[in-house]
């Protein structure tokens, strides 16, 4: 079972900001410039975190995460958009190929 996660970073050197946009690009959706919207299985969320403790210096940089409880419930309903959203939140869906 996946949970929507809202996850936000401050991180201080130019090249460690790439590098952690760039990881979380590959588990979620960002909504503004350092937030982002990820459903992730708790193994998913185990491995963006083992991801970005490789990247982040945590003496500099800080990382929030918000677990705002399973996808499909109310997950997306607490989180509220006042002016023109960055981004839709789109329907992710599995391919088989």
């Amino acid at each position: 079972m996946k949970n929507v996660y809202l996850i936000s970073y401050d991180v201080s050197d130019a090249k460690r900001l790439r590098l952690t946009h760039r990881k979380l690009c590959g588990f979620g959706t960002s909504l503004q410039y350092s937030v982002f919207r990820c459903e992730l299985s708790k193994l998913q969320l185990m491995s963006l975190k083992e991801g970005l403790w490789e990247i982040l210096n945590l003496v500099e940089d800080r990382v929030m995460v918000v677990d705002l409880g399973p996808a499909g419930a109310r997950g997306d309903d607490c989180v509220e958009f006042w002016g023109n959203p960055r981004t839709e939140i789109p329907e992710r869906k599995a391919f088989v190929i």
